[in-house]
């Protein structure tokens, strides 16, 4: 997949502070992070298992502690109360929580995901069938508008007055469907296939693979405190995490199936989905995170659709959000050889 970089003097995506100088974090020194991540959000949360789980970080120089969340909204709600340092969801919500929080940047893609409109078992037809029908779906997330937008462009031109629409987390979607309270919900991974497995629900709609990833920013205070440098060793750690997740990927999906509580046979559809985790990467030198500027037009259209339909107050510019000057240099790093030894990577829990 080829993907367009952020050229540092476009003005798209440079950050404020990017162009400061590596100080103050030196490269003895420890970073304190606090990372949420969510619960119900497979593919990256496999990821984040394995830097919990795992001395990835710590050979970063990287203390972390972690909280879960069951989906983007209460994550960024958690960042925008200083509870935690990152922002890891779709682009809808983590931009909607970087608004509020100054100083505030997104640093990289983390994973591509799969996401659908799905309908109960005995639902007939397709998008534009749901007219009248009763469907759900978390409002402060990305994929509840986009796939709302697939409902208008089938058809439906007023969805908010010709659906019954419900806010609802995803944590209640299963039990929604099981007892007819909804007609369809707007899921992803593992509900997505948890759903399907249970035969509680058959797909309508499926985003195509490739629409929809995983963005994650830290908040102004922390930027701050480690400026680049800082940020530097996370992405690097990131990027290490990735590519080990990609060659044990049964472990770290058995990681996160016990934080999800669901069966780790449901995750490998997720993975599947994802450029890195669908199979063992070779080099960890191959792997490219960075956010194009047609991802970033993309967001500024579902963050302009929400606010056209009154469920965002302020209009957001996505754009300045974006600074991929410290990912850049991370990669740029580890393409010369200059990242951790992955022989020295343990498991630590």
């Amino acid at each position: 997949m080829h993907r367009r970089h952020f050229l540092v003097g476009s003005g798209l995506a440079v950050g404020a502070w990017s162009g400061l100088a590596p100080a103050p974090t030196r490269s003895q020194d420890r970073i304190k992070v606090t990372l949420g991540y969510q619960s119900l959000w497979a593919g990256g949360g496999s990821i984040f298992e394995t830097l919990r789980h795992t001395n990835i970080l710590e050979l970063h120089g990287i203390e972390a502690t972690f909280r879960t969340f069951t989906f983007g909204g209460p994550l960024a709600e958690a960042a925008v109360a200083g509870a935690i340092d990152n922002v890891f969801a779709a682009d809808a919500p983590t931009l909607r929580g970087m608004a509020r929080i100054p100083g505030s940047k997104v640093l990289h893609r983390t994973h591509d995901q799969r996401f659908a409109v799905v309908a109960r078992p005995d639902f007939t037809g397709g998008l534009a069938d749901l007219k009248g029908k009763r469907i759900s779906g978390p409002f402060a997330t990305t994929v509840f508008p986009r796939c709302v937008q697939a409902i208008v462009a089938a058809g439906v031109k007023e969805p908010f007055k010709e659906i019954r629409i419900v806010n609802q987390d995803v944590a209640e979607q299963a039990d929604a469907m099981r007892a007819g309270a909804v007609d369809a919900v707007t899921t992803w991974d593992p509900t997505l296939e948890n759903l399907i497995r249970q035969k509680l629900g058959r797909v309508v709609w499926q985003a195509p693979l490739g629409a929809g990833s995983g963005i994650q920013g830290f908040s102004g205070s922390w930027l701050q405190r480690y400026g680049q440098d800082g940020a530097v060793r996370f992405l690097k750690a990131w990027i290490v995490a990735t590519w080990w997740t990609s060659r044990n990927i049964e472990q770290a999906d058995a990681w996160f199936s016990k934080t999800s509580r669901l069966d780790a046979s449901i995750l490998d559809v997720a993975s599947k989905a994802d450029r890195y985790l669908r199979a063992p990467v070779a080099d960890v030198k191959a792997l490219d995170f960075l956010v194009s500027p047609q991802e970033v037009q993309d967001t500024q259209g579902v963050l302009d659709f929400l606010h056209e339909q009154k469920l965002l107050s302020n209009r957001i510019e996505a754009a300045r959000f974006y600074d991929m000057a410290p990912l850049e240099r991370a990669q740029r790093e580890i393409a010369a050889g200059d990242h951790v030894d992955v022989g020295r990577i343990d498991i630590t829990a």
